[in-house]
Formats: C-alpha cells, sequence, structure tokens
C-alpha cells in the first residue's frame, strides 16, 4: 500500500467515518479546502465558513490520524455579495490566526471583472503571506479561464510555482506545466477518471502532478487517489513516479509554508 495525501478535498460535508476510512487505506493527509458550494449575501457567512473549517472540520480529519494542511480563501462561486472588500482586508490575518497552509481555493468561474479582481488580490495575499495558492478552474470554458488564471497569475507577486492549477484534464494541462504551476488532477465522477488521471501523470513523469479526489458535497469517490495509485501501477509507472505523485508532491507543495 502506498502512502498519499488527498490534495484537494471539503471535509465540512464529509462524515467522521469518511476521514477514518481514509486514514485506515494509506493517507497520511488531506488539503482541507474552503468550496464553492453555497451562496453568502454577507461576508460574515463566509468568515464562520472559515472558522467551522478551521476549528472544527480539521480537527475532526486530525482525529482521524491525518494531517491537515488548511487552505482559507474566497472561490469564486462564492463571492459575497456585501463585505467583500472588508474580508479580503482581513483574510491575511484570519490565514495567520488558522495557521493556514495555503490560500484556496480562489481562482475564476464565469470570469467576470469582480472575480478577477477578487482572485487578483488573494494571490497577492498569499505571495506577502509565504503561502502557496490553490487555483479553481471550473467546467465550463475551462481552457479560457485557465489561461485568463495564468494572466493574472503572471502579474501578481506569487511566483508560479507557489500556484496549484486545480482540475486539470488533457487540454488544459500542458498549458499549465508551460506556466511553472504544480497541477492537480481530480480523480472525480465528474472530472478525471482513475485511468485518465494515470495517463497523465505518467506520460510527464517530471511534472508536479498532484492527486485529489476534489470530495465535497456532490458525488464522489473517497478512494479516488489510491484507485488512481493502481491505475497508475497496472500502467506500469516507475514507483518512484507513483510515491512522488501519490504524496511526495503535495507533501512538497504544502509545507514550504511558514
Amino acid at each position: 500500500m502506498i502512502p498519499f495525501i488527498d490534495a484537494h478535498l471539503h471535509p465540512e460535508s464529509r462524515p467522521q467515518e469518511d476521514f477514518e476510512r481514509l486514514r485506515e487505506a494509506g493517507c497520511l493527509g488531506i488539503a482541507a479546502l474552503v468550496g464553492g458550494v453555497g451562496v453568502y449575501s454577507e461576508a460574515v457567512c463566509l468568515r464562520d465558513s472559515f472558522r467551522r473549517l478551521a476549528e472544527f472540520d480539521s480537527e475532526r480529519a486530525r482525529r482521524a490520524g491525518l494531517k491537515v494542511f488548511l487552505g482559507l480563501g474566497i472561490h469564486p462561486a462564492c463571492i459575497p455579495a456585501r463585505g467583500l472588500e472588508e474580508l479580503l482586508a482581513d483574510l491575511p490575518a484570519l490565514l495567520k490566526n488558522a495557521g493556514a497552509a495555503a490560500v484556496g481555493e480562489i481562482g475564476l468561474e464565469r470570469g467576470d471583472e469582480i472575480e478577477r479582481r477578487t482572485f487578483r488580490c488573494q494571490l497577492d495575499i498569499a505571495a506577502d503571506a509565504g503561502l502557496p495558492a490553490v487555483i479553481h478552474t471550473p467546467r465550463e470554458e475551462k481552457r479560457q479561464r485557465l489561461e485568463a488564471a495564468i494572466e493574472i497569475l503572471r502579474r501578481s507577486r506569487l511566483p508560479p510555482e507557489r500556484a496549484l492549477l486545480d482540475h486539470l484534464d488533457e487540454e488544459t494541462i500542458d498549458i499549465a506545466a508551460g506556466a511553472g504551476c504544480a497541477l492537480g488532477l481530480s480523480v472525480h465522477p465528474a472530472k478525471l477518471t482513475p485511468t485518465r488521471a494515470a495517463a497523465l501523470a505518467g506520460s510527464r513523469p517530471g511534472a508536479r502532478c498532484l492527486l485529489s479526489s476534489d470530495m465535497g458535497a456532490r458525488p464522489s469517490w473517497l478512494f479516488a487517489v489510491p484507485a488512481a495509485i493502481v491505475a497508475m501501477q497496472d500502467a506500469g509507472i516507475p514507483d518512484a513516479v507513483v510515491r512522488d505523485c501519490a504524496a511526495g508532491r503535495a507533501a512538497a507543495f504544502f509545507l514550504r509554508a511558514p
């Protein structure tokens, strides 16, 4: 059994048993990120979700024996209607007080101006805090949104190697790799099968590919990362590459945080 880290997970909607089963399957840790499910009319509601993730849900995962890499940020699908500027101003302190390991999940969904401005601001917050950023790419118009996100990243203060471009596929992975970023492969019913993820990672052994389940409130696969590991082994991918994708690269990405 190869140990693994699930590099993108939304624990607020998962039962305690999921964390225990992951640990039994060889999971070392999870990146516990703010998700994109929910409509927030007020920023105070999003602050409450930050607090729940940092103080309650992360602790549930720790009790199961998992290392937690906490990520806080304003998801583009959850930008509050009121109080955004105050929340952005307070985000550095919120990250510090929570002991966050990353800013995320952030990025573009529709790609409108408020999303772009919020994304740009959070990239600079990550840079100033010495934290990496986990960057969402949407299901619709993924390539266009990815290219727009990369352009905003280039204009920000955050070095590209400190950015994880997530939910990539066959059309977008080489664009993301060319930008110098870490590459997120989400093994999920609406994204990649284990076989597709294995093919993408195995054909780019030198790339910084990270595996995740993107588990949250919607249908997902609890053992997505182990399934991708098995698919990589079945494809004859060298053990060192499999282990790097399973845990090594995720640990290196998130543990660089101060």
